[in-house]
């Protein structure tokens, strides 16, 4: 079992991927490491508050004084298994309840929240993204007995969240239920819960989103970067 100094040690990804879910056993990944790991693997930036420093211009065209990009750490299969053993347990605290379904969205939700069903014992699979931001589902009938645990590996809107439930509620051939409790690794959200359900999320960032009329670090001047083209500079590593 590594301590909290031995993860916080390691600054590569080749150091990382050392780890494995049995190096958390007897104690729980804390906030710090669940940061570190995250930065290693270039899937987390949040603006220092120096207005010399860059900011983040999203795709939409607002601004922000951060960026997730989960799937940078998701891709590593073991990291994948400690960070969804966490919320498991954590979600399991909140509401022992069994779960019949885990289901996620379709890209980067599939492979966190089939390691989450892992640990539940549950059955799992994804909704599959449509046009116009919809989320289908039409491989699997859930029966109308069983109960579904939503997953998500990010929560910006809740949009992806809701669009998931919509999907499944009009391909499936029978009411669903939902368990009341549903997991989100990373929560950048104001979004507490939705219908029953109440969001459990292993860590919690405050990420402002703006328009640039409205953005106090553009009027600061700070410059506006596209956070995937100018990752290096963004983050000081240029």
């Amino acid at each position: 079992m590594r301590t909290l100094e031995h993860v916080l040690q390691m600054k590569t990804i080749q150091d990382l991927r050392l780890l494995t879910p049995s190096d958390y056993d007897g104690r729980h990944i804390t906030l710090e490491e669940i940061r570190h790991i995250l930065e290693v693997c270039d899937a987390l930036w949040l603006h220092s508050g120096d207005p010399a420093r860059p900011h983040a211009e999203l795709t939409s065209g607002k601004c922000s004084d951060g960026f997730v990009d989960v799937l940078r750490a998701l891709r590593f299969p073991r990291i994948c298994q400690i960070m969804a053993n966490e919320l498991a347990a954590k979600m399991w605290d909140e509401c022992d309840h069994e779960y019949d379904w885990v289901i996620g969205s379709d890209h980067a939700g599939a492979t966190f929240s089939h390691c989450v069903a892992m640990w539940f014992n549950a059955q799992h699979d994804f909704t599959e993204k449509g046009p116009d931001k919809t989320q289908a589902w039409n491989r699997f009938v859930i029966g109308p007995e069983e109960m579904v645990c939503q997953v998500e590996e990010l929560m910006t809107t809740a949009g992806t969240f809701e669009a998931v439930r919509a999907g499944i509620r009009t391909g499936n051939p029978t009411p669903v239920r939902f368990s009341p409790v549903a997991g989100v690794l990373v929560h950048r959200s104001s979004v507490e819960r939705i219908e029953d359900t109440q969001i459990i999320w292993l860590v919690h960032y405050d990420i402002n989103v703006w328009d640039p009329k409205d953005c106090p670090l553009c009027a600061a001047g700070s410059k506006r970067l596209r956070p995937k083209q100018h990752w290096a500079e963004l983050t000081g590593k240029a």
